[in-house]
């Protein structure tokens, strides 16, 4: 279960140096990557959407581009510390971009291009009731006494 693919990722890496899928860390680096997308954006999207995310096909095009910037920078970073010291800049701006546009997500200013109130299996919050609280106040709250 992975929210992207090599593909997502190797758009971010220099093909000439590094590949993604010839990692040998790629599976964990798949799962570090879902862990953080899923960990910052619960609360913010509904978990009712994001269980629908199973593949990098089922996943909005927004995450799957989160989740490239963020796999390059996993792998780039790793390959890239065993010469030096200090983290490469590169890995850094991409983890820098991703998060950012994570933040925007959650901030509002950016929005998936798919409908959040789409459920699943053709079922829209419209088809449970009540579905419009302004037409109808409610009958009785949790603190009502009957």
């Amino acid at each position: 279960m992975a929210l992207v693919d090599d593909n997502d990722i190797n758009k971010f890496l220099p093909e000439d140096k590094l590949i993604a899928e010839s990692e040998p860390l790629y599976a964990e680096i798949l799962e570090d990557i879902e862990r953080v997308i899923r960990g910052w954006l619960a609360g913010y999207i509904a978990s009712g959407v994001m269980a629908l995310w199973l593949t990098p096909d089922d996943t909005p095009s927004t995450i799957r581009a989160i989740g490239g910037r963020l796999g390059a920078a996993f792998i780039y970073r790793r390959r890239y510390s065993e010469d030096s010291l200090d983290d490469p800049q590169y890995a850094q701006f991409l983890y820098n971009e991703a998060m950012g546009m994570l933040q925007r997500i959650i901030d509002g200013t950016m929005t998936l291009e798919e409908d959040p109130t789409d459920i699943g299996s053709g079922l829209t919050t419209d088809m449970f009731y009540p579905n419009d609280p302004n037409t109808q106040p409610p009958k009785f709250t949790m603190d009502s006494v009957f």
